[in-house]
This record gives C-alpha cells, structure tokens and sequence, in this order.
C-alpha cells in the first residue's frame, strides 16, 4: 500500500511539475519582443534602475524622489529577473512569469487533497488560459506577487481550518504568505485576507477559531518578523516621510478617491472579472445556479465552497467601494471562481450533474458575440479610429471558432473535448496577443 501511494504521489508530482515548466513557457515567451508599454512597467522598471544606482533596495525612489507607490518585495523581484537577463524587458518581466506559473503549481498541489487530483489539474489549466492571464503575468507590476501570495494564505488557512493534522504547518504557511503579500503591497495584503478568514467563520458560526485553534500566538510573531524590518528601514531611513505618503495618499487616498483617473461604476468588477476569465467565466451562471440549488447546506456540510464564495464575494466587494478602479485589483478573486468552475467541469464528466443545454447554447453563444465583437472592433473600428494600425480581424477568431466546435460537442455530452476546445481557443488568443498582432506595432 505505501509503495502504491507513494508512487501514485511521484507520478501526480510529475504532472504537477510539467504543468509548470508548461506555464513558465507559455508566460515567458517573448515578453522581451516588446518595450515596457503599460503605464506602471516603466515606472517601476526606471524606480528600480535609480535603486540600483544608488546601491539602495531599500528606498524606492523615481528620478531621485520617493516613490511611495508600493513596497519593496516586487523591486527585489525584478533585481533578480534583471541580475540574470539584464536591464530589458526580459528581465523586468520574467519574475512576473515565474511567479504566475507558481500559482499554478501551488493551485494544483494545495487542491489535490481538498478536491482530488482532477479538479487540482482543471483548476491550474483554467487559471493558466484564461485572459486576463495573459497580461497579469507577462507584466512588470507587484500584481502577480500578491495574487501568489494572498491565494496561497487564504487555501492554506482553509487547509488548516479542514485539516487538523496539518494544521500548524498550514497556519504556519499562510502568517507567512500575509507577511510577505504586506511586503508587496503594503496593508491590503492581510486586511482583505483577514476580513475574509473572519467573514467565514462568522457564517460558520465560528469565530472561536481564531484564537482557540488559529495559532496567532505565534502567527502575529511570524507575520511581524517577516514584514516588520523593512517597513522600519525605510521609515527610519527617510524619517518616516515614505510610511505616510505610502500610508494616507497610496492606501487611504486610493480607497476613498479616484487617482489618474481610474474610476468607473459599480458594476465595473462584475463586467471586469467576466472578461477577464474568458473564455471560462460563461459557465458562472451555471455554477451559481448549481450552489443555489444547494444553499441550505452551504453553512453546515460545505464549508469549502462557502469559504470560496466568501473569498470571491469579500474581494470584488470591497473594491467596488473603492472610488479607484482598475482591472487588476481584483484578480485575487479569480483562484476561488476557478476552482468553482473546476470542481463543475469535474462534477459534470464524471456524471454527477447533467446542465440544461439551454444553458450551455446560452453561455456559447455569448462567447461566440465575444469572438464577433472583438473581429469587428479591431478590424473596422480600431484602424479608422487609429490609421497607423493594422487590420486586427482575426483577434476574435479563437473565440468563434471556439464556441462553435465546443457547442457541438457538448450538444454531445463529449465534455472533456468541449473543455479542451475551450482551453485552446484561449491559448490561441493568447499566441495572437503576443506573437502575431503586436507585430507590425514593433517592426
């Protein structure tokens, strides 16, 4: 029996391991072909150029003033990328490669045992083609750290709160994946994650969690240890000028106004987080009105899909009361909407569960005038609008082609083909995105 368990641990570990050499390839792959275009990459990419040239990583400065914007956990990040690849775009977005596809990693091997081996695999697919992935992970932003890190705390306190016999190193895991999402993005990295621990067990009617079997004796030690020193160093390095701005104008001033603009409305993270996991996010409506059906038991006998949903719910809430808005700030409401979507897809192949076909000519259709949308705005409206760019017709393509051939098969209950299809029409947008449409913008 060990011999088989311990094999069968080998092989999972195998396809857990090629999936992340897959996606270290499928996020990397020239990154370097295009100059740092996002407003934010070269702001960061010069900020860490003055660092260096001061022989300080301790102060992020910009053109020799402080840079109050973030901590200083994405800036050693890129050093790294950049000790090894050079000052480039290479190696200012390869850390952001890396660490996207050590979500996937720890995403397949952290769900093994909360939803068996399919739906660990189904969940870092999914998470790996979807859209928004594409540009998270191919940036030179503090973005992909914090989803690593905040993803990480939250499934390994749930590990914790499931799992009594790996509880301390669980607890142990998630104080320190706070510690170090504070180090990338200052307070949010424990508030929002914290917020959502308690949310959940609150409806758990559990609160007594915390402080009975939560561990922060010495939790709150780690976590201070970890985040704490820098924090220090650079207050007392700059009397304490870079706290404050970073404090009340970055953290407060973000929240309760809108800066450069970025403002939108309430609905701005439903339609956004929609977009952003095509060509999965089709299939919500089918979730939620799977787990509606199920409510009553959410509380008592399905503690997992309450804490996602909690997790997803906290998220996309609190920044839609933010004033400032942008695409990126909720991505960290992705993992748990995936890992939903994964466990249906599972539930769905293996039989359990039969979705009305009204549903799915509904959700393919809409991905179907997605794919119709995108040919006809980048290839009418955006070279009118903007004559020194190309026809981008075929930017919608994968998504037409797509829902239509996934329609047929799942019309046949073929699902594994339905999902697959799916998952290539993502990865073929993807490869249009980086290596044929940006094309003639760089020659």
């Amino acid at each position: 029996m060990f011999s088989r368990n311990s094999a069968a641990d080998r092989f999972f570990g195998l396809k857990a391991f090629a999936v992340f050499l897959l996606a270290v390839l499928f996020f990397s792959w020239g990154i370097g072909n295009t100059s740092l275009w996002d407003i934010d990459e070269p702001i960061y990419g010069q900020s860490l150029k003055d660092q260096i040239a001061q022989h300080n990583l301790v102060v992020p400065t910009f053109n020799a003033r402080l840079m109050p914007d973030k901590p200083a956990l994405n800036y050693w990040l890129m050093w790294t990328g950049v000790k090894m690849l050079g000052m480039n775009s290479w190696g200012l977005r390869i850390g952001s490669a890396v660490v996207g596809a050590l979500l996937i990693l720890y995403l397949i091997m952290a769900l093994r045992r909360l939803y068996g081996e399919n739906v660990a695999l189904i969940s870092g697919l999914l998470t790996a083609t979807a859209l928004h992935s594409t540009v998270i992970f191919r940036g030179a932003t503090p973005d992909p750290l914090l989803i690593l890190t905040v993803t990480i705390a939250l499934l390994s306190y749930l590990r914790a709160y499931l799992f009594p016999d790996m509880r301390n190193r669980e607890l142990l895991i998630a104080y320190a994946a706070m510690a170090f999402a504070t180090l990338d993005k200052g307070p949010i990295g424990f508030l929002l994650p914290g917020l959502i621990i308690v949310l959940f067990l609150l409806l758990r009617r559990e609160l007594s969690f915390l402080w009975r079997d939560g561990r922060l004796a010495w939790g709150v030690p780690i976590f201070l240890i970890i985040a704490l020193p820098w924090y220090l160093a650079v207050g007392v390095e700059t009397h304490w000028a870079w706290d404050r701005a970073f404090i009340f104008k970055q953290n407060i001033g973000r929240f309760s106004d809108s800066m450069q603009g970025h403002r939108g409305p309430w609905v701005y993270y439903l339609l956004s987080t929609f977009l952003g996991m095509l060509p999965w996010s089709i299939f919500l409506p089918q979730i939620f009105r799977d787990m509606w059906v199920s409510r009553q038991h959410f509380l008592h006998s399905q503690p997992k899909t309450l804490f996602l949903l909690a997790w997803a719910a906290a998220w996309i809430g609190f920044f839609t009361l933010s004033a400032t808005k942008l695409p990126n700030y909720v991505w960290e409401a992705y993992p748990p909407l995936f890992i939903l979507l994964a466990a249906y897809f599972e539930k769905v192949r293996a039989g359990a569960g039969r979705p009305a076909r009204w549903g799915l000519v509904l959700s393919l259709g809409v991905l179907f005038l997605i794919g119709l949308a995108l040919s006809i705005f980048a290839g009418w409206i955006v070279p009118r609008v903007e004559p020194r760019l190309p026809n981008m017709m075929e930017i919608g393509m994968p998504y037409l082609l797509a829902a239509g051939i996934a329609g047929a098969l799942l019309w046949r209950r073929c699902w594994a083909q339905a999902w697959v299809t799916l998952g290539s029409g993502g990865v073929a947008l993807t490869a249009l995105l980086v290596f044929v449409i940006p094309r003639p913008l760089i020659w």
